[in-house]
């Protein structure tokens, strides 16, 4: 992503997502600290980036997008009008691009913020952190293939990134943007069963942290049927079909189905 070098990035909020993604730009050299802003209202938040990255750190938003090519929103959608003021739009150098990664705005909702700009809206998740996040994007019509192509690396730079259709977003956010919760769940759970079976607790974790990292990078890489995967380490008899048939006594495959669709009636519930 060449082309995007030289080319100034602004945050509007730089919490724990927006310093992950802050990292991985950094880290994939698509911008260099020198063209990096963020708009932090506090002072403390503003001096630990400036001295952990190197980058600028304004106390007023305006002053942070100032000549930016692209504008990350990363603060909470409750604080959003708070955060993107008429005064703010007025500071959107003509040539921004706005990307968005409050969960629950839509396009439609952030045009009504942003009237005059392009738009991109990115679900990402929690392990953005470790560089092994799970993002999808999607953007107006308007967007231009350059514009697409930044936002895109600049997600690529922290996990993986693909582009999908709005009306993909709620059931992604199930999936993949709530999906870490689960999965920290199961972990704990397996942990457990592991103290239970007289492991020590950290190495309990230990294993079953890594064993479902390990089995999520076979399945990206290997990009065979999950089903599949399992035949393989699934023998005849043997012990794994053991365990798996315990799983499916206690139906966990219908409660992730009952966890994604509580999700999708919680954030309908919230929309209303």
């Amino acid at each position: 992503m060449g082309e995007m070098n030289m080319l100034k990035i602004a945050f509007i909020g730089c919490g724990a997502m927006g310093e992950a993604i802050l990292k991985g730009i950094l880290k994939a050299g698509l911008a260099g600290p020198e063209q990096i802003t963020a708009g932090v209202p506090t002072q403390a938040r503003r001096e630990y980036l400036t001295k952990t990255y190197g980058i600028a750190a304004a106390a007023r938003n305006e002053e942070a997008v100032k000549d930016a090519r692209y504008v990350i929103l990363a603060v909470k959608p409750q604080m959003a009008r708070k955060a993107v003021t008429p005064d703010l739009c007025a500071a959107l150098a003509p040539d921004a691009c706005v990307v968005s990664i409050m969960g629950s705005y839509s396009l439609a909702m952030l045009k009504e913020l942003i009237p005059d700009r392009p738009l991109v809206r990115v679900m990402p998740n929690t392990p953005l952190s470790v560089g092994m996040g799970m993002s999808a994007l999607t953007a107006e019509e308007g967007v231009s293939d350059e514009d697409r192509r930044a936002a895109e690396a600049i997600f690529a730079s922290c996990g993986e990134a693909v582009w999908v259709d709005e009306s993909a977003m709620e059931a992604i956010t199930a999936i993949s943007g709530c999906g870490p919760g689960y999965m920290f769940v199961v972990i704990d759970a397996l942990a457990d069963a592991g103290v239970m079976a007289g492991l020590p607790r950290k190495l309990a974790i230990k294993l079953a942290a890594q064993t479902m990292a390990g089995s999520g990078v076979m399945a990206l890489k290997t990009g065979l049927h999950p089903a599949e995967l399992r035949d393989q380490v699934t023998s005849p008899g043997g012990t794994t079909i053991a365990g798996i048939k315990a799983l499916e006594n206690h139906a966990v495959r219908g409660a992730f189905y009952d966890a994604v669709q509580a999700v999708l009636d919680r954030s309908e519930a919230l929309r209303k």
